[in-house]
């Protein structure tokens, strides 16, 4: 079994026991309050590694004033895991893991980390659950 699928499969162990949506390339988690947040996985290679790449989209960054994103940047460096960043237009929180090395309390707590954030910035920053 390669790395990529024991991660899968410890993904959807978390997923189940947690009660979070899994399809594809995607978890949602379902917050108390009502909101909703995608966390998406991807699947690389770096120097012959199997890597995920994890994030979650806080919002559009076309709608991102320069001083602002500036600040979203300096607010990235404190935090404790991840870091925001600009994919495909948007803002997101992203973490990367090493698919070999992951196990169930690490893929859930960066879910969790990274939904529970881009949630907090989304509402902060754009006053909408579209991600």
């Amino acid at each position: 079994m390669s790395s990529y699928e024991s991660f899968r499969a410890l993904l959807a162990e978390v997923c189940q026991s947690e009660g979070w949506g899994l399809s594809a390339d995607q978890v949602e988690l379902k917050f108390e309050d009502g909101r909703r947040q995608l966390v998406r996985v991807q699947e690389f290679r770096f120097d012959q590694t199997e890597m995920l790449r994890v994030f979650s989209v806080i919002g559009p960054a076309k709608h991102i004033d320069p001083v602002r994103l500036t600040d979203g940047l300096r607010l990235s460096f404190k935090l404790p895991h991840g870091a925001m960043a600009l994919h495909d237009n948007e803002l997101v929180i992203v973490d990367t893991l090493r698919a070999a090395e992951a196990d169930a309390p690490e893929i859930r707590a960066c879910l969790r980390y990274l939904a529970e954030t881009a949630d907090r910035y989304e509402k902060t920053m754009f006053g909408v659950d579209d991600h």
